[in-house]
Protein backbone atom coordinates (compact mmCIF):
# COMPACT_ATOMS: atom_id res chain seq x y z
CA UNK A 1 0.00 0.00 0.00
CA UNK A 2 2.67 2.34 -0.87
CA UNK A 3 1.53 5.50 -2.49
CA UNK A 4 3.40 8.37 -3.88
CA UNK A 5 2.93 11.53 -1.88
CA UNK A 6 2.81 13.63 -5.02
CA UNK A 7 -0.23 11.73 -6.12
CA UNK A 8 -2.11 12.73 -2.98
CA UNK A 9 -1.95 16.43 -3.80
CA UNK A 10 -2.77 16.15 -7.47
CA UNK A 11 -6.28 15.11 -6.92
CA UNK A 12 -8.42 18.21 -6.61
CA UNK A 13 -11.32 16.48 -4.95
CA UNK A 14 -9.20 15.87 -1.87
CA UNK A 15 -8.29 19.51 -1.54
CA UNK A 16 -10.57 21.54 0.60
CA UNK A 17 -10.96 25.20 0.05
CA UNK A 18 -10.60 27.54 2.99
CA UNK A 19 -13.45 29.83 3.88
CA UNK A 20 -12.97 33.52 3.10
CA UNK A 21 -12.93 34.62 6.75
CA UNK A 22 -10.45 31.89 7.71
CA UNK A 23 -7.64 34.37 8.47
CA UNK A 24 -9.79 36.46 10.85
CA UNK A 25 -11.08 33.33 12.63
CA UNK A 26 -7.55 32.01 13.07
CA UNK A 27 -6.28 35.33 14.52
CA UNK A 28 -9.28 35.51 16.84
CA UNK A 29 -8.62 32.00 18.16
CA UNK A 30 -4.96 32.89 18.74
CA UNK A 31 -5.91 35.95 20.75
CA UNK A 32 -8.42 33.97 22.83
CA UNK A 33 -5.83 31.43 23.92
CA UNK A 34 -4.51 31.91 27.45
CA UNK A 35 -1.19 33.70 27.69
CA UNK A 36 0.09 31.68 30.63
CA UNK A 37 3.50 31.00 29.14
CA UNK A 38 4.22 34.64 28.29
CA UNK A 39 2.91 35.82 31.70
CA UNK A 40 5.03 33.21 33.45
CA UNK A 41 8.04 34.24 31.40
CA UNK A 42 7.46 37.89 32.34
CA UNK A 43 7.34 36.99 36.05
CA UNK A 44 10.51 34.94 35.73
CA UNK A 45 12.27 37.94 34.17
CA UNK A 46 11.05 40.26 36.94
CA UNK A 47 12.21 37.85 39.67
CA UNK A 48 15.60 37.45 37.97
CA UNK A 49 16.07 41.23 37.83
CA UNK A 50 15.08 41.62 41.50
CA UNK A 51 17.47 38.86 42.61
CA UNK A 52 20.28 40.40 40.57
CA UNK A 53 19.68 43.85 42.08
CA UNK A 54 19.57 42.44 45.62
CA UNK A 55 22.77 40.44 45.06
CA UNK A 56 24.64 43.42 43.67
CA UNK A 57 23.30 45.60 46.50
CA UNK A 58 24.50 43.22 49.21
CA UNK A 59 27.85 42.91 47.49
CA UNK A 60 28.31 46.68 47.46
CA UNK A 61 27.14 47.04 51.04
CA UNK A 62 29.57 44.36 52.23
CA UNK A 63 32.41 45.96 50.29
CA UNK A 64 31.86 49.35 51.88
CA UNK A 65 30.89 48.07 55.32
CA UNK A 66 34.09 46.01 55.70
CA UNK A 67 36.00 49.24 56.10
CA UNK A 68 33.50 50.67 58.56
CA UNK A 69 32.63 47.50 60.42
CA UNK A 70 34.51 47.62 63.71
CA UNK A 71 33.62 45.30 66.51
CA UNK A 72 32.66 46.90 69.84
CA UNK A 73 35.74 45.40 71.51
CA UNK A 74 38.08 46.98 68.95
CA UNK A 75 36.28 50.31 69.31
CA UNK A 76 36.73 50.16 73.10
CA UNK A 77 40.40 49.32 72.76
CA UNK A 78 40.90 52.21 70.36
CA UNK A 79 39.15 54.55 72.81
CA UNK A 80 41.32 53.34 75.73
CA UNK A 81 44.40 53.67 73.54
CA UNK A 82 43.52 57.25 72.59
CA UNK A 83 42.91 58.17 76.24
CA UNK A 84 46.21 56.67 77.39
CA UNK A 85 48.16 58.34 74.59
CA UNK A 86 46.60 61.68 75.46
CA UNK A 87 47.49 61.22 79.16
CA UNK A 88 51.04 60.18 78.25
CA UNK A 89 51.44 63.30 76.13
CA UNK A 90 50.12 65.52 78.95
CA UNK A 91 52.44 63.89 81.49
CA UNK A 92 55.40 64.20 79.11
CA UNK A 93 54.75 67.93 78.75
CA UNK A 94 54.57 68.28 82.54
CA UNK A 95 57.80 66.31 82.89
CA UNK A 96 59.61 68.59 80.44
CA UNK A 97 58.43 71.63 82.40
CA UNK A 98 59.55 70.13 85.75
CA UNK A 99 62.85 68.66 84.59
CA UNK A 100 65.71 71.07 84.42
CA UNK A 101 68.32 68.46 83.51
CA UNK A 102 68.62 67.77 79.76
CA UNK A 103 70.39 64.46 80.35
CA UNK A 104 67.45 63.27 82.41
CA UNK A 105 64.99 64.32 79.71
CA UNK A 106 67.06 62.58 77.01
CA UNK A 107 67.36 59.41 79.09
CA UNK A 108 63.60 59.19 79.59
CA UNK A 109 62.90 60.16 75.99
CA UNK A 110 65.00 57.16 74.88
CA UNK A 111 63.20 54.90 77.36
CA UNK A 112 59.79 56.09 76.11
CA UNK A 113 60.93 55.73 72.48
CA UNK A 114 61.83 52.09 73.17
CA UNK A 115 58.42 51.50 74.73
CA UNK A 116 56.79 53.26 71.78
CA UNK A 117 58.69 51.00 69.35
CA UNK A 118 57.49 47.95 71.27
CA UNK A 119 53.99 49.36 71.25
CA UNK A 120 54.05 49.70 67.45
CA UNK A 121 55.13 46.07 67.13
CA UNK A 122 52.30 44.99 69.41
CA UNK A 123 49.86 47.15 67.44
CA UNK A 124 50.80 45.30 64.27
CA UNK A 125 50.09 42.01 66.02
CA UNK A 126 46.77 43.44 67.23
CA UNK A 127 45.75 44.38 63.68
CA UNK A 128 46.52 40.84 62.54
CA UNK A 129 44.64 39.17 65.40
CA UNK A 130 42.31 41.56 67.23
CA UNK A 131 40.67 38.75 69.19
CA UNK A 132 43.85 37.64 70.96
CA UNK A 133 43.48 38.75 74.58
CA UNK A 134 47.22 38.45 75.23
CA UNK A 135 47.95 41.03 72.55
CA UNK A 136 45.31 43.37 73.98
CA UNK A 137 46.78 42.98 77.47
CA UNK A 138 50.26 43.70 76.11
CA UNK A 139 48.98 46.88 74.45
CA UNK A 140 47.37 48.14 77.63
CA UNK A 141 50.35 47.13 79.77
CA UNK A 142 52.73 49.04 77.50
CA UNK A 143 50.58 52.17 77.73
CA UNK A 144 50.28 51.82 81.51
CA UNK A 145 54.03 51.38 81.85
CA UNK A 146 54.78 54.54 79.89
CA UNK A 147 52.27 56.55 81.87
CA UNK A 148 53.50 55.18 85.19
CA UNK A 149 57.15 55.94 84.35
CA UNK A 150 56.25 59.54 83.64
CA UNK A 151 54.23 59.89 86.84
CA UNK A 152 56.96 58.28 88.95
CA UNK A 153 59.70 60.51 87.60
CA UNK A 154 57.56 63.59 88.12
CA UNK A 155 56.97 62.60 91.74
CA UNK A 156 60.69 61.97 92.14
CA UNK A 157 61.50 65.40 90.67
CA UNK A 158 58.98 67.07 92.98
CA UNK A 159 60.51 65.36 96.00
CA UNK A 160 64.01 66.38 94.88
CA UNK A 161 62.87 69.96 94.33
CA UNK A 162 61.29 70.04 97.79
CA UNK A 163 64.48 68.69 99.38
CA UNK A 164 66.54 71.28 97.51
CA UNK A 165 64.23 74.03 98.74
CA UNK A 166 64.51 72.74 102.31
CA UNK A 167 68.29 72.56 102.01
CA UNK A 168 68.38 76.11 100.68
CA UNK A 169 66.17 77.28 103.51
CA UNK A 170 68.42 75.56 106.05
CA UNK A 171 71.56 77.10 104.64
Amino acid sequence: MQRDIRDLFTAEEDLKSLPENHREEFLGKLQQQPKSTSTLFTWVKIVAVVITVITVGFGLINTYSDEEDISPMIAQIKAVEAEYLENIDVEWQRFIVLAKDEKLVDRFRKKLDELDSNYKDISIQFEEDANNILVVEALVENLQTRLQILKNIQNHIKILNQKNEQNENII
